[in-house]
């Protein structure tokens, strides 16, 4: 699918953003942490995306009662408890998402059954081994493709279900889903895993954990995990705050749109996703959170963005794990600031739904503006000369929403092809687009 932008200067744009998706991340574990309790449970403002529905699937596969409105955003979920998943009765398909197959894999090693997952073709390329090392320490029996000259493992995986040991294991990056996977595969496992991150990352499995009341503690940099544990929640209606990574397009082109003003409604601020509103702030953005609250497990508030001058910054490695989905769209602000935008110890993209160094350069390229790439990163130049432009979108949904985000904010023309990769996390984002653009 081609998306065509018509060249055309926007300005003193002043709207409220209300329906920014439930968070990706946060609807991809509500479904599988859902499915392991022995209760009735309804989550509300669900993503809705193609990721997300391949999720549910899966679990009706495997044995879960799930329902769903569409319209009203909300999911009910019956369990048949810790070990109540039945074995599925063909090929469990993730579609394009890299989240699910890492985290049903740890979840599906512990099972007294064998299962195979596969995905697209971008999934297909996703490099397993990252967790395959991990969940192998612990017993698990999983194999995968091997491909002559690559030194790793991809799907389909053929999952041979096993009682799992505990483990003490390093993680050599940091990584949110591999550290997911090992805490899934924990929950059934005798005794205590200890995981340790070199750096912090996104923290939405511990925060479930944590509510459903399981024997998990958190210290420091090391995540503490005890099996053999049912999963239960009090409260049995919980919502899903939006998600900030899908924010963060309009976020970026409140910022670069002349006179403009955007209030987005309900966004997710997770502290393990907040580095991004930080980092916006220090290249010299004007941000304002307003009407902050909680939810059961999950903090949200109202961001109000304006239109502001940008300073590019170096990112600090630290921050890197924090970012790592969000540098498709800093990317493009970064045309947009004055300096050097510059980005390393993030080889983590190299394996994301694109090489999306790879892919960010090429954007970067055809916009006009210029890019110099490393193994682990990337440098922008500011100030870009923008000039309309083709580009594919490699399959890959960031790469897709951040061109059509700067064709907009800097009033070209572009034609982006293989935009349905775009329903995978955000299906009514062009929607958006439409009334701000009106």
């Amino acid at each position: 699918m081609k998306i065509q932008i018509t060249a055309q200067e926007i300005s003193g744009l002043n709207q409220i953003i209300e329906n920014i998706p439930g968070d990706k991340s946060i609807s991809h574990r509500a479904i599988m942490l859902g499915s392991l309790t022995e209760q009735e449970i309804t989550f509300s403002n669900f993503l809705f995306s193609e990721d997300c529905l391949n999720t549910v699937k899966i679990f009706q596969n495997l044995g879960a009662k799930i329902q769903y409105d569409v319209n009203a955003k909300t999911v009910t979920l019956q369990g048949n408890g810790l070990y109540g998943l039945k074995q599925p009765q063909n090929v469990l398909d993730v579609g394009n998402s890299g989240t699910l197959i890492r985290l049903i894999t740890g979840l599906l090693a512990a099972q007294d059954f064998t299962s195979v997952i596969d995905g697209d073709a971008s999934i297909k390329n996703r490099p397993m081994k990252r967790i395959i090392e991990p969940l192998s320490l612990m017993g698990a029996k999983i194999n995968g493709k091997i491909y002559t000259g690559k030194n790793d493992i991809y799907p389909p995986l053929e999952i041979i279900g096993q009682k799992l040991a505990a483990i003490d294991y390093q993680m050599p990056i940091p990584s949110a889903q591999v550290k997911s996977a090992i805490i899934f595969a924990s929950l059934f496992q005798d005794g205590t895993t200890v995981i340790t991150e070199p750096l912090p990352s996104r923290d939405h499995t511990e925060r479930m954990l944590f509510e459903f009341n399981a024997n998990l503690v958190t210290k420091n940099n090391q995540i503490f995990v005890t099996g053999n544990k049912e999963l239960f929640t009090k409260a049995t209606e919980l919502y899903i705050p939006s998600d900030i990574s899908s924010a963060a397009f309009f976020i970026v082109l409140g910022l670069v749109l002349k006179n403009s003003k955007l209030l987005i409604k309900n966004i997710g601020l997770n502290p393990s996703r907040t580095s991004l509103i930080r980092i916006l702030i220090k290249m010299g953005a004007k941000i304002t959170l307003q009407n902050s609250r909680l939810n059961n497990f999950e903090p949200y508030s109202d961001i109000l963005v304006e239109s502001s001058q940008i300073t590019n910054i170096t990112i600090p490695p630290s921050d890197v794990p924090l970012l790592i989905d969000e540098f498709p769209i800093l990317a493009i602000l970064a045309l947009f600031g004055e300096g050097e935008f510059k980005v390393t110890g993030a080889q983590e993209l190299r394996v994301k739904e694109s090489d999306r160094i790879k892919s960010i350069a090429t954007m970067v390229k055809a916009f006009g503006g210029t890019c110099l790439t490393f193994e682990d990163g990337f440098a922008i130049q500011g100030q870009a000369k923008f000039k309309d432009f083709e580009l594919d979108s490699f399959f890959d949904h960031r790469i897709a929403m951040s061109s059509i985000i700067g064709a907009i904010g800097a009033g070209k023309s572009a034609t982006i092809d293989n935009c349905e990769c775009i329903q995978t996390s955000f299906p009514n984002f062009m929607e958006i687009i439409k009334r701000l653009s009106a």
